[in-house]
């Protein structure tokens, strides 16, 4: 199972827009193998997503941050939140994945972009 934890928001349209896109995508995947979870200021939590899986059996879990660096909230906050669920659900593996902006797709993407012409 793949998690993918955005920060979060009080504002519904910035949420709104996060979960059309997660649902979009779940739609193109096996049952189960794509969840969404919020850093803070919104639910469904990283725990409360990971406690979910492990109810259905999950035993793999790989987390991946939304966001385009590491260092702040990754390191700060998300990385707190993979350590405690690591103690809560200690026969579980739970992978922190590096974060998005940090992926060789993500930099795929962006030079596609660059040299695509505009129309």
């Amino acid at each position: 199972m793949l998690i993918v934890i955005a920060h979060g928001s009080r504002d519904p349209a910035w949420r709104a827009s996060v979960e059309r896109q997660v649902q979009a995508l779940r739609a193109e995947l096996e049952p189960g193998a794509l969840r969404l979870a919020y850093m803070e200021l919104s639910s469904p939590t990283l725990l409360d997503v990971i406690s979910e899986a492990v109810q259905a059996g999950i035993i793999r879990i790989r987390v991946l941050p939304l966001f385009l660096a590491a260092e702040g909230h990754v390191e700060k906050n998300i990385q707190p939140l993979i350590s405690q669920a690591r103690e809560a659900f200690s026969s579980v593996d739970i992978d922190l994945l590096p974060p998005i902006g940090q992926h060789r797709l993500f930099r795929e993407l962006l030079r596609t972009l660059a040299t695509e012409e505009i129309s």
